[in-house]
């Protein structure tokens, strides 16, 4: 004889209200850059655990699908798994000469905040330097026009 199984969870399970996690945001912005770029240049997110799957690891790539789908790390995020912030982004741009600004890290505190960062690494010239070197050879290999 099979026995009903009380459900013990409260009825008001739900989202963070108001607040838009880091992965959200950055899987929007992958998205807007491949719209940007005819999708010569795509985002891509990963996710993965850390320190004992304490912590969430967002990574977010440049691809270049006309380049045999070649990625460029641009960024990291990593933050609590139970708490969305403060996130810490971590940049790092081996291309620069200088050793003190090959390496960039931002806290921030809230969404707000996290949205400022990522807008200040997008506007970066070593980020435009990137994507434009990317763009032009993808444009080669396609054969086609921005």
């Amino acid at each position: 004889m099979a026995t009903q199984v009380d459900d013990l969870w409260p009825t008001e399970l739900k989202p963070i209200p108001d607040q838009l996690p880091p992965i959200t945001i950055l899987k929007q912005q992958a998205a807007l850059l491949g719209q940007r770029t005819k999708n010569l240049i795509e985002g891509q997110v990963e996710t993965e655990t850390s320190d004992y799957q304490r912590f969430l690891h967002h990574k977010l790539f440049l691809v270049a699908p006309a380049l045999n789908f070649y990625r460029y790390s641009l960024l990291d995020v990593e933050h609590h798994v139970t708490v969305m912030y403060p996130a810490k982004i971590t940049v790092i741009w081996s291309d620069r000469k200088e050793p003190e600004q090959q390496e960039l890290t931002i806290e921030a505190a809230d969404e707000q905040q996290f949205k400022e960062a990522l807008k200040r690494v997008f506007a970066d010239e070593e980020t435009k330097r990137v994507i434009g070197a990317l763009l032009a050879q993808s444009m080669g290999e396609q054969g086609s026009s921005f």
